[in-house]
């Protein structure tokens, strides 16, 4: 059975290539030998199963089902030479494309979002910008950034589509989420913070980011009124379900759980915005639990309790007008 999945994970991460033909090349042996290994006919040996892991960057502690208190995970690694922004991106583009094209009976994501998601922020330039531009100079301490100021009408190239597709592939995925009064708090630190260290070029970027999360606030807000995600884009309209709702309970980290093919894989974050993932049952399940403890001790927004989601967003705006107020 552990080879099986073992097999099968190797199977998800070539996508259409054949899995026989890469494991002949990666083994030295024939494609029969190969398909013989693929059905379980021949047992893998321990260098073959070495071999594999390595090859197909796979854990063999989330292959046997570890059930005990060690739990494998996978993680990009920041601070190293060879780390790219661009690279972390299309990796979160695939996840969420893959979802999006399984349907919307197939495929779901339930979150706690302690902070603003960035499936949600990225659909608004100078928001995403922004965020972008944190990360690389005050999170990653990126040398290009040492010296510069944030401007909001300064493109970002590359990582503009990269965070469009992100987004529009984001409404296509029925969601479940968990906000929370303090889910700005920690965006509107970033802007403070700025601002009281000169780092923005002119007040008028601060204002733009501002006005980009006002954006974000109406449309979050309408899409929980009717409980559903929308977007038009140019190949045209994107929609799938949406249940939203309101923790008064504060959430200690934002938690995605995305669920595909009878499986559950569990993003959990840290370093700002990096993510530890793991998709062993028994972390999963954990996590399912407190997610699902969260959920029913909150407030359903979506569709319902009118009076309840009009005051939860305009504490929200309370806030942003603060942050105006200080700009």
């Amino acid at each position: 059975m552990s080879q099986n999945i073992l097999i099968q994970q190797c199977k998800e991460r070539i996508g259409a290539k054949n899995l026989a033909l890469e494991l002949a090349e990666l083994l030295g042996v024939n494609p029969d030998a190969a398909y013989r290994r693929m059905r379980g006919d021949t047992a893998l040996t321990f260098d073959e199963i070495q071999k594999i892991c390595t090859r197909f960057n796979i854990s063999f502690d989330s292959v046997i089902n570890y059930q005990g208190r060690l739990v494998p995970f996978q993680f990009n690694a920041m601070f190293r030479d060879k780390f790219s922004i661009i690279n972390y991106l299309m990796g979160i583009e695939q996840e969420l494309l893959m979802l999006s094209k399984m349907g919307t009976t197939d495929a779901r994501i339930v979150m706690t979002a302690m902070d603003l998601p960035y499936f949600r922020q990225f659909g608004f330039k100078s928001l995403s910008r922004f965020k972008l531009f944190f990360w690389q100079r005050s999170v990653l301490n990126l040398p290009d950034f040492s010296t510069k100021k944030y401007d909001a009408n300064e493109s970002l190239g590359e990582y503009e589509d990269i965070t469009d597709r992100i987004y529009e592939n984001y409404h296509g995925v029925p969601s479940v989420e968990i906000w929370a009064p303090e889910t700005l708090d920690s965006t509107i630190k970033q802007i403070q913070y700025y601002l009281e260290s000169g780092l923005f070029v002119d007040k008028q970027s601060a204002v733009q980011i501002c006005d980009d999360v006002e954006s974000l606030l109406t449309k979050l807000e309408r899409e929980a009124q009717i409980g559903r995600k929308f977007i038009q884009t140019s190949k045209g309209s994107i929609a799938s379900t949406f249940e939203m709702y309101q923790s008064d309970v504060f959430l200690s980290n934002n938690c995605i759980q995305a669920f595909k093919d009878g499986k559950t894989y569990t993003y959990v974050s840290f370093n700002s915005f990096n993510s530890l993932m793991s998709f062993s049952p028994h972390f999963s399940d954990e996590c399912n639990r407190w997610i699902e403890q969260i959920r029913l001790k909150s407030i359903l927004l979506s569709e319902v309790s009118e009076k309840l989601r009009y005051q939860f967003f305009k504490r929200l705006r309370e806030k942003l007008a603060q942050l105006r107020e200080m700009i």
